[in-house]
């Protein structure tokens, strides 16, 4: 359980800060770097763009989606975003670092924009300053950074990868302790044949034809994608009612039940398709009705994954989740791109298709005595899940027992087979 002190730089007028604010060049081991912290999307947003477009960018993490989660469901309840940009001594940008700041126990908090609902975070970087900054480095640079935003006493940064497209995450260069999940992607091949047929066994595959052809008996089946943002719109709102569903029955608390978090989804699932995060949206239907929907988001050279769920009526036992999924997966194979990421937490059809498992970090950093107070009980319960998580004995009985104390009953005639 890595929980570190890095104390953060102490300037005056810690408190209420403008929109932007400078600090005098900072030394580290690859050259002189000056901060600037925005409070204002629309003073980074040019740079933050351009930066984006060459550098490894998560979706959570692009401007389009950052910007949209902090203006309708973080800023409404007083959470606050503080951008760390860095510029090199000729004014060339090093790296953004979206952060906002929460308050819990009265103390405020340094987090990723939105991370509580990202597959993963992580800042933006040029390459150089990835490959080159030191431990010592981002350190120093992140005590400048808390002291300059101010009345800041700890730093929780989750779900984050080591590297992304290649390109190493600077922020495992601090302490760091392993996350509860690791991500699951699949490295996609030009012909989607013969990636189904290294991953299924035939016997397998004649298995799914069977549940396909029951499906149709049901009526028409029709697999696609909406093609304008009111069609986006609707399949992420019957998402979201789907969902509530299959939480219910699982006994697990609805993670999308906070209206603004609706907000959000409809604004990104309105965005055009050639936006940076925008939200894609895929259904299957069965004689007209919807009972099953995958939304995520095109970027660079790879799928991923954001919003899945299926109908809880009498299609499910025939897997029309899986018959999506696969319909999705080829059209990220006609497509040409080299990834299609299913996001992190383990799951049955996940191990089915993935052969890439993307290992996850997260930072827990006290700025300040009182800090511990935040980051300790943090990193335990982190821990805790991750010793659950990892004993498939032990996480299938945790699994149970939520299901048997808070899950709603289902049918027994309904077994959950995608």
């Amino acid at each position: 359980m890595a929980v570190i002190s890095l104390p953060r730089v102490r300037h005056e007028n810690g408190g209420a800060r403008p929109l932007t604010a400078w600090i005098g060049a900072t030394e580290t081991t690859i050259g002189r770097i000056q901060l600037t912290i925005y409070r204002d999307f629309k003073a980074i947003g040019h740079h933050w763009r351009l930066l984006q477009s060459t550098a490894a960018c998560v979706p959570a993490q692009s401007f389009e989606q950052a910007e949209a989660w902090s203006r309708i469901v973080s800023q409404p309840v007083g959470t606050m975003p503080a951008i760390v940009c860095g510029r090199s001594g000729s004014g060339e940008i090093q790296f953004i670092w979206p952060f906002e700041v929460t308050r819990t126990l009265g103390l405020g908090c340094l987090r990723w924009i939105g991370q509580d609902h990202a597959n993963y975070n992580m800042g933006l970087h040029s390459l150089a300053f990835a490959r080159q900054a030191t431990a010592d480095d981002i350190s120093t640079l992140l005590g400048e950074a808390a002291g300059l935003i101010g009345d800041v006493s700890a730093a929780h940064f989750e779900h984050q990868p080591f590297d992304w497209d290649g390109i190493p995450n600077p922020m495992a260069r601090l302490p760091h302790s392993q996350s509860a999940n690791t991500g699951h992607s699949i490295l996609l091949e030009k012909d989607f044949d013969t990636l189904y047929r290294n991953r299924f066994s035939g016997k397998s595959r004649n298995t799914l034809k069977r549940k396909e052809r029951r499906l149709g008996e049901l009526g028409e089946i029709e697999i696609g994608w909406a093609k304008t943002p009111d069609e986006r719109r609707g399949l992420v709102s019957l998402f979201f009612e789907q969902k509530r569903r299959q939480f219910a029955e699982q006994g697990i608390t609805d993670a999308f039940a906070e209206p603004r978090i609706h907000d959000f989804y409809h604004e990104i699932a309105a965005l055009p398709s050639s936006a940076y995060g925008s939200l894609d949206a895929g259904y299957l239907k069965v004689g007209g009705q919807t009972v099953a929907i995958s939304c995520g988001v095109f970027c660079d050279d790879r799928f991923s994954t954001l919003l899945t769920s299926i109908d809880t009526g009498p299609t499910r036992k025939f897997s029309p989740g899986t018959m999506l999924l696969r319909h999705q997966i080829k059209t990220a194979c006609v497509r040409g791109l080299n990834f299609f990421d299913m996001g992190a937490g383990d799951a049955h059809h996940k191990g089915e298709w993935c052969d890439v498992t993307t290992q996850l970090f997260e930072n827990f950093i006290a700025l300040e005595e009182r800090g511990y107070l935040l980051t300790l009980p943090l990193a335990a319960v982190t821990a805790a899940k991750r010793n659950i998580k990892t004993r498939p004995g032990l996480w299938a009985f945790a699994q149970s027992v939520r299901r048997n104390l808070f899950g709603e009953r289902r049918p027994k005639e309904l077994p959950e087979t995608a």
